[in-house]
C-alpha cells in the first residue's frame, strides 16, 4: 500500500506511517513532463525484511532523523578523530523518528501532519511533522517541530535520497559551504572514491583516495561507489540538475538549524542484504551532525565542533523548536 496520498495540479506524493517517510514524489512539470527524481530501494516488498530497522524495510524519498546517525565498526581512523568514540552506534539508527509508527493527526487537501511521542526517559517529548503541497509549483513545504522535555542538545537530521539510476555523470550538484570534510574512516570494502579525513573547498575538486581529486559535484560514476561528505557552513541550498531529464530539484532549509550538508554517495557498492549491490541512492542531508556518527560523539568536542559548526541543536521546554525546509522541482533547458 502506498499510505496516505497528496495529489495536486503539479504531482503527487505518497507517505507511509513507519517515519511519517515519503515513500514517493512524481512531479509533474510546466511542459506536463513527469519527474521522480528520489530513489526507492528495490527490495521493497521482499521477504526476509524483518531483521531490518524499520526506515530499511520501505526506504523512499524522504524521512527525519533524531538523534541523526547510525555508527558502527569502522577502519583506518583519521588521527584528528582518534580517541573519540566513532565507532559507536545509536541504539536505532536514525532515531525514533525515521523508525517508529507516526499517528497521522490531520489531513487536508493540501497537507498531512504526523505526531510522534518519544519514550519517557528521552529529553525529546514528542515531534511533529508536517509535509504539504505548494498549490502553485511543483514544490512541496516540510517542517520539524521539536517538544523538549528538558534541556538538551540532540543531534537532527533531514534525509531526502535522490536517484542515481542515471547516466555517467549526469546529475550536476550545486553546493556554497564554508569547507568540506572527506570521511574520516574507511568504510567496509574498496568502494570509497575520496581520499580518508581530508578537506577541501569545492565540491568539484574533493582529494581523491588514489591521489589528486575527484569531481564529486558530477554522479554517478562508472564504477559502484560507496562514501560520504560533509558540507560544513552551508550557505544556501543544494540543487541537483538532472540533465538527461532537463530538470532540477532543490533542497532548502534553515540553515541555522541543520548548519551542514551531509552528502552520502550509496551506487552499487553495498554487497550485504538488503542491498545486493543494487541500491543506487544520493543521500541530500542537512544536519547537525558529525557525519552519521553515533549522538555521543555529535554531542562531544569533535574536528567540526572545534570548528565552529554545530553539530547538534539545542532544546529546551516551553519553546518548541521548528525546522522548515522545501523541496521544488524547476523545469530547465
Amino acid at each position: 500500500m502506498d499510505g496516505h496520498r497528496l495529489e495536486w495540479e503539479f504531482g503527487a506524493l505518497a507517505v507511509g506511517d513507519v517515519g511519517a517517510m515519503i515513500r514517493w514524489v512524481s512531479f509533474r512539470l510546466p511542459s506536463g513532463k513527469r519527474f521522480e527524481p528520489f530513489a526507492r530501494a528495490p527490495w521493497i516488498g521482499g521477504d526476509g525484511l524483518d531483521a531490518l530497522a524499520p526506515h530499511l524495510r520501505d526506504l523512499g524519498a524522504e524521512f527525519a532523523c533524531l538523534p541523526f546517525g547510525v555508527g558502527g565498526p569502522l577502519d583506518a581512523i583519521a588521527p584528528e578523530w582518534a580517541g573519540l568514540p566513532i565507532e559507536g552506534s545509536n541504539a536505532v539508527p536514525h532515531g525514533p523518528a525515521a523508525n517508529a509508527v507516526w499517528t497521522l493527526e490531520e489531513k487536508t487537501e493540501r497537507a498531512l501532519r504526523f505526531a510522534l511521542p518519544y519514550p519517557a526517559d528521552h529529553p525529546v517529548r514528542g515531534l511533529e511533522r508536517t509535509i504539504a503541497i505548494d498549490p502553485e509549483r511543483p514544490a512541496v513545504h516540510l517542517s520539524l517541530r521539536i517538544e523538549a522535555r528538558r534541556p538538551a542538545r540532540v543531534s537532527v537530521g533531514l534525509h531526502p535520497i535522490l536517484t542515481l539510476a542515471a547516466p555517467v555523470d549526469s546529475l550536476e550538484l550545486s553546493a556554497d559551504f564554508a569547507f568540506g570534510l572527506t570521511y574520516p574512516a574507511a568504510v567496509p570494502g574498496e568502494a570509497m572514491i575520496a581520499a580518508i579525513g581530508q578537506s577541501f573547498d569545492r565540491l568539484d575538486a574533493v582529494p581523491a583516495a588514489d591521489g589528486g581529486s575527484v569531481d564529486l559535484s558530477r554522479l554517478p560514476k562508472a564504477r559502484p561507489i560507496e562514501d560520504v561528505v560533509q558540507l560544513c557552513g552551508a550557505r544556501g541550498p543544494v540543487a541537483v540538475i538532472f540533465a538527461h531529464e532537463a530538470a532540477r530539484l532543490v533542497l532548502d532549509w534553515d540553515r541555522t538549524l541543520l548548519p551542514s550538508c551531509q552528502i552520502w554517495i550509496s551506487d552499487r557498492a553495498l554487497q550485504s542484504a538488503p542491498w545486493g549491490g543494487t541500491y543506487r541512492g544520493l543521500g541530500i542531508e542537512p544536519i547537525a551532525s558529525a557525519f552519521d556518527f553515533a549522538e555521543t560523539l555529535s554531542g562531544m568536542s569533535n574536528p567540526i565542533s572545534d570548528k565552529g559548526i554545530a553539530t547538534t541543536l539545542a532544546i529546551e521546554p516551553g519553546r518548541d523548536v521548528e525546522i522548515r525546509y522545501s523541496i521544488a522541482a524547476e523545469e530547465i533547458g
